[in-house]
């Protein structure tokens, strides 16, 4: 069930939403260092060369951040680089969706709010669970996997959980698949790896997946 966020207090409402937190690997603040650095230096091209090998085209999309930016810009950043890639990259057939945040309605009482400041507009427009039914014009053939790590918050797990709930009446191929070991930031790192189990996953979904 959803934890009511007005019972409990605002320290245990950012405990459940710090990913970091969770993180057996390093100190919370050490983990996320780590993870920035390699971000900033890699410029998230860290994960492309994995798959370039198999001959896939790999797209780092880049967009303005909170509190500079809303999220109903960040949203719109995002779309516009999908839409410029479905027109020059046409095939394609699925979607992976690893760890995060798919209902935005607990994130309103969190510090993570201190910077997007989300609207009760933008939690019903941008949050995924919300919005499963325009999932629905999409080809029957299209899969979704789903990817969290094991050292995840249980509402970061419960999150994913429920929104795989609500595809299943669709008819799309979805998996869930929870990796041991991997917290909120090495799934990420993972994708730098040809031999990891999440490279593993993605490959062997894009390679059953018919192309559009």
């Amino acid at each position: 069930p959803l934890i009511t966020m007005t019972s409990i207090s605002r320290e245990e409402r950012d405990y459940l939403y710090s990913p970091s937190k969770w993180s057996r690997r390093l100190p919370s603040d050490e983990v996320v260092a780590v993870h920035a650095r390699k971000l900033m230096e890699e410029h998230s091209g860290f994960m492309a060369l994995p798959f370039n090998a198999h001959g896939i085209i790999v797209a780092a999309v880049g967009y303005d951040l909170a509190p500079k930016a809303t999220m109903t810009l960040i949203v719109g950043q995002c779309r516009q680089a999908c839409v410029y890639l479905r027109l020059k990259f046409p095939k394609s057939s699925g979607a992976i969706l690893l760890s995060g945040i798919y209902d935005l309605t607990p994130i309103q009482q969190t510090y993570v709010n201190d910077a997007l400041q989300l609207t009760d507009e933008e939690v019903m427009t941008f949050s995924p669970i919300k919005t499963v039914k325009q999932l629905s014009a999409l080809p029957t053939h299209f899969s979704v996997l789903l990817a969290i790590g094991e050292q995840e918050s249980p509402e970061f797990k419960r999150q994913m959980a429920e929104y795989r709930k609500e595809l299943q009446p669709l008819d799309l191929s979805c998996s869930l698949h929870e990796l041991m070991g991997d917290d909120h930031f090495s799934l990420t790192e993972q994708m730098e790896s040809d031999n990891s189990a999440l490279n593993k996953l993605i490959l062997d979904a894009m390679n059953s997946s018919p192309r559009l």
